[in-house]
């Protein structure tokens, strides 16, 4: 049974479970969201709107990072554009559904974490982004084809399908029609995963 694992790549806790999911040695169906309409949908709250909880995710994250042995260093500049609104983080997202389309997400899916949680890589001007990618060997157009309206829709519709079947933050994982959220509980999903293997 494959696993489909439900992220957005603004998400520190997504990035966490990213560098971790790959050694469940299952398949996975990579859904990437845009997990602000998905709160929205559903009536939850981002972090950066409670500055408590803000500020107790940073350290939590870095926790995590050290415990996995994984970079944490967030893209200041590229976290502060988003926040002004500056920069449209969906393009993120959308630029994983491109890749995924083109045949390049093995490469541009870590690559589109780093950008945002452990690099200083110029995502806000075209030439960065271009460059980004190019640095990292992928050659394919992705910031193209994620401006294009049918991968903003593809991603309106995989967030609202995700809020609908009960997500509410990411990461989120499903085993068949059973939702795990957060990168701690990735024990249970390998159990969960086992189970059906059944």
């Amino acid at each position: 049974m494959a696993l489909q694992f439900v992220f957005d790549y603004r998400s520190p806790y997504a990035y966490l479970a990213n560098t971790r999911v790959a050694d469940l040695d299952v398949g996975i169906d990579y859904r990437p969201v845009d997990v602000l309409m998905v709160m929205r949908q559903v009536n939850n709250q981002p972090s950066p709107e409670c500055p408590a909880k803000a500020r107790y995710a940073r350290l939590d994250a870095g926790r995590w990072a050290g415990l996995y042995g994984v970079p944490l260093a967030p893209n200041a500049a590229l976290l502060q554009a988003m926040a002004r609104k500056d920069f449209d983080g969906t393009w993120l997202s959308r630029a994983g559904l491109a890749a995924i389309e083109l045949g390049v997400f093995d490469m541009a899916h870590p690559a589109l974490f780093e950008a945002a949680w452990a690099s200083s890589g110029d995502l806000l001007s075209a030439e960065g982004r271009a460059a980004f990618l190019r640095q990292r060997g992928i050659d394919a157009d992705i910031w193209h084809r994620a401006g294009a309206t049918d991968i903003h829709d593809r991603l309106a519709q995989l967030s609202s399908d995700a809020a609908d079947r009960g997500v509410f933050g990411v990461p989120a994982f499903f085993v068949g029609t059973e939702l795990f959220f957060g990168n701690d509980r990735l024990d249970f999903v390998r159990t969960a995963l086992q189970s059906s293997a059944i």
